[in-house]
């Protein structure tokens, strides 16, 4: 600017000059200081062969490109510096393609099995069997994708592939009239739409860069998307069919992809000096479990997938033996997605100040209690207050198991770790909860089942809190010893004795 005013100009070429330089100020919103280091950087930069780079904002590498113009004056021609404009747009898109995920599969996925039980007939057992095998199918394929993707830096393209074709099979389960073509829908569907969720988890983290313990606030979309989803998916298949309603599943799945396109991947920090690139897809998969301790934490997640997959599936049966009315059944799935919101918002503050392990903890204290009241149920109408621990019982749990594998990821391999731990909870702790809750209630009845998962939680739970407290511990010992044998190798300096 003060180039411009020394020669005087006021014509349009110095008003244009003077007004990309104010774009340009706005749109990194650097202090005046900020401005000058930049330049100089810049300036340090022209005619090298390197980009030249600047400390990290907002947990993202800054990278310009300059060049010099005709009268040796600095002209920027590319930046990536990620400024609170371009953050504040990617996250709102990130929030929208939760929101449009969940809406799709609140629709996809519940009315899914209702088609097989009432339009293909099959029984209770088979399509049991397909939902189990689904579970297995998607949980297996995604871990294995997700290496491949971060190994290869493929994260936007895989995404926007798997979303696409993940809406064919969605689009087909009209046409299975058996069993076999009903497995081979769900199969399809399971193995196709593997990557999304944890493609979707990942990115959002990069994204979010320091900020990443806000994760819950953009989660939340996901918690009214579901909620939306059931309500209009349930009215668009009593006036208008299962076709449309999975057509507009489809449609959803369409705008997510539309949204992904249009994320600028290229402000994202690039993972150099071989952090999670090149790496055998071995070596990649051994690193995703760095230490025992996120086996043991592996391993809980499990136990919370377990029980919590069991409390809310096996719910509406209970709740249907105790004389429900269909209204109070759909009222407390409702509730019980509405408690994820205030949940999710809040689980950032929490994980901030008091951890992502103690927040879990939390959360499976909560599932104890919410096991013991449900079992004690006589009027169905008072499963309604306990739907609130719901929020705790899967948001916390959820926000916490995420948190942790961030922090358990090798650099680069955040999306496969969001696909351990995606395996762990909903994969091995969800079928296996489905599994064994459903011999235990056919068995011991509901209320039994309830109480045995309530004390499984609580051993678990208790194990888990004592083996941190040793942990702490050991760590407090190694750090004392650690600083005493720095201390004894100090060399001390004799003081004269003054008589």
């Amino acid at each position: 600017t003060e180039r411009v005013k020394g020669r005087g100009g006021r014509g349009r070429g110095a008003m244009a000059t003077t007004a990309k330089l104010k774009v340009f100020r706005d749109n990194l919103m650097l202090s005046l200081e900020e401005e000058r280091e930049a330049a100089v950087q810049l300036r340090d930069a022209v005619g090298q062969t390197e980009e030249p780079t600047t400390p990290l904002q907002d947990g993202h590498q800054v990278e310009h490109v300059c060049e010099e113009d005709e009268e040796g004056g600095l002209l920027l021609v590319k930046s990536n510096r990620f400024g609170r404009r371009d953050r504040v747009d990617s996250l709102a898109k990130l929030r929208a393609i939760y929101f449009l995920v969940s809406f799709s599969k609140s629709i996809s996925t519940p009315f899914f099995v209702l088609y097989l039980q009432k339009e293909v007939g099959l029984s209770a057992g088979e399509v049991g069997l397909v939902a189990a095998l689904q579970i297995v199918g998607g949980y297996l394929v995604s871990p294995a994708i997700s290496v491949l993707v971060d190994r290869y830096q493929i994260h936007k393209q895989a995404w926007v592939a798997s979303i696409l074709v993940g809406i064919v099979p969605v689009q087909l389960i009209v046409l299975a009239h058996n069993f076999a073509s009903a497995l081979a829908v769900a199969l399809s569907m399971a193995a196709l739409d593997a990557p999304v969720r944890s493609l979707l988890d990942g990115q959002t983290l990069r994204f979010l860069g320091d900020q990443q313990h806000e994760y819950g606030k953009i989660r939340l979309w996901g918690a009214v998307g579901w909620g939306a989803g059931s309500l209009v998916g349930g009215t668009i298949v009593q006036f208008l069919g299962n076709q449309a309603a999975f057509g507009l599943a489809g449609a959803s799945m369409a705008a997510v992809a539309g949204i992904v396109l249009s994320l600028d991947f290229s402000r994202l920090p690039s993972w150099d000096d071989g952090r999670g690139t090149g790496l055998a897809f071995r070596e990649s998969a051994r690193r995703l479990i760095p230490s025992a301790k996120y086996l043991v934490f592996l391993l809980v997640a499990i136990v919370a997938g377990f029980g919590a997959t069991g409390l809310q599936s096996l719910l509406l049966m209970f709740l249907s033996d105790l004389g429900a009315p269909d209204f109070l059944e759909g009222l407390a799935l409702s509730l019980a997605t509405v408690s994820e919101v205030p949940m999710f918002y809040a689980s950032g503050t929490i994980i901030k100040r008091h951890g992502a392990p103690t927040l879990m903890l939390v959360s499976m204290a909560a599932f104890v209690i919410r096991s013991v009241l449900v079992s004690f149920l006589v009027n169905p109408w008072l499963v309604l207050p306990l739907q609130l621990l719901h929020g705790l019982t899967f948001a916390g749990a959820w926000a916490a198991g995420v948190e942790i594998a961030r922090q358990n990821s090798p650099p680069g391999l955040e999306t496969s770790a969001q696909s351990l731990f995606s395996l762990a909870y909903n994969g091995v702790g969800g079928l296996s909860g489905s599994i064994v809750g459903g011999l235990l209630y056919d068995s011991l009845g509901a209320r039994t089942m309830y109480r045995i998962k309530a004390a499984l939680f609580a051993v678990v739970a208790s194990a888990w809190l004592a083996h941190r407290q040793t942990e702490a511990e050991k760590s407090e010992e190694e750090a004392r010893a650690a600083a005493l044998k720095a201390a004894e190798m100090t060399p001390t300096t004799a003081v004269p004795r003054v008589n």
